[in-house]
């Protein structure tokens, strides 16, 4: 009886849907749900970001050696980011997420012309891809790329805004990303899920902050440059660089509305899924919750859930900062460092 049972043939494995099959599905309703107010070019358009967004993070993933990267990209398609921004806004917030994941992927290869490529295709794009600009910066100065070879950011930037002028695009929707007005007056903070939302609805008689908001974004920020230069990125320590200059610049600069978090939304997904620690995933689930937490005050109109979220936001990027700007036991910024890849 048990060596007939040893031998009989296994059951076969009932073939289950690839996760991409049940994500995009589910991404798809919800967005044309949304949409139906709109054109059918626009539903297209939504669901063309989706998939845009989901094919750079998963060229991410298979770069960290993550296990069946495409199974886990699926799960990029269910983010609040893709859904209410790269989905239900338009091709713009995809085109530049992408690009700088892209970018991301670049540096991972050490291919150094072609992230310069791809951050400032991004920046021509969309002012926002500038929350990277501290990792890229200490990346180069770590790495020690040739100066002369940086210009390639700002000549692509230059080129792809001079394009979208070209076929009519106005040059002062660039900036709209930063500068937004609610009722004639320039907010601190437009629901962005950050510190200045929850400064600005303190009694402070009126004084203005924007000043102060932008000498803290620049310290801050020359502050990590400074630190992350001295380090050896590589891997998972790369990726959770870039996510911590995404959440700075998203958490100080003034002006800004939810979107301004989308990027740290998918870096985080990758670094969760990549990494798959409880660590990561504790930070992943604070970034994403403040994330859904400012869209939905900012559809909304109640503010007090932008404050929440700016809650979570602070606390998460207060533990990564911990994690990544702690000394490894034989970190030595005077040893020598690999050559620069291009």
């Amino acid at each position: 009886m048990n060596a007939a049972f040893i031998t009989m043939p296994a059951r076969p494995e009932r073939q289950r849907l690839p996760p991409v099959a049940v994500s995009l599905p589910i991404a798809g309703a919800f967005v044309i749900a949304a949409t139906l107010w709109a054109t059918p070019f626009a539903a297209f358009c939504a669901l063309l970001g989706i998939v845009v967004v989901a094919l750079a993070g998963l060229a991410v993933l298979r770069r960290l050696d993550t296990a069946e990267p495409g199974r886990r990209a699926a799960l990029f398609a269910l983010g609040p980011c893709v859904l209410f921004g790269a989905g239900l806004a338009d091709l713009n917030d995809a085109l530049w997420m992408a690009a700088c994941l892209m970018a991301l992927a670049a540096a991972l290869d050490r291919r150094h012309i072609l992230m310069l490529l791809c951050w400032g295709s991004a920046l021509g794009i969309d002012p926002q891809a500038m929350f990277v600009a501290p990792f890229f910066l200490a990346l180069l100065i770590d790495r020690r790329v040739p100066v002369y070879r940086w210009a390639v950011a700002p000549l692509v930037a230059a080129a792809t805004l001079a394009a979208r002028f070209a076929a009519g695009w106005p040059i002062g929707g660039w900036a709209c990303a930063f500068f937004v007005k609610a009722d004639g007056v320039q907010q601190l903070s437009v629901n962005a899920p950050n510190i200045w939302t929850i400064v600005q609805v303190l009694p402070l008689g009126g004084v203005p902050l924007s000043g102060l908001a932008l000498a803290a974004t620049i310290g801050v920020s020359g502050a990590y440059v400074a630190r992350i230069s001295t380090l050896r990125l590589s891997g998972h320590s790369l990726v959770a660089a870039a996510l911590l200059a995404s959440l700075i610049m998203a958490g100080l600069l003034p002006h800004l509305h939810p979107s301004g978090v989308f990027l740290a939304d998918m870096l985080v997904l990758i670094l969760a899924l990549s990494k798959r620690d409880p660590a990561s995933w504790r930070i992943a689930l604070l970034v994403q919750a403040g994330s859904a937490l400012g869209v939905l005050a900012d559809l909304s109109g109640l503010g007090g859930l932008a404050i929440l979220g700016a809650g979570a936001l602070v606390t998460a990027t207060l533990w990564l900062a911990r994690s990544v700007l702690k000394p490894a036991a034989n970190d030595n910024p005077l040893m020598a460092r690999q050559p620069a890849r291009t």
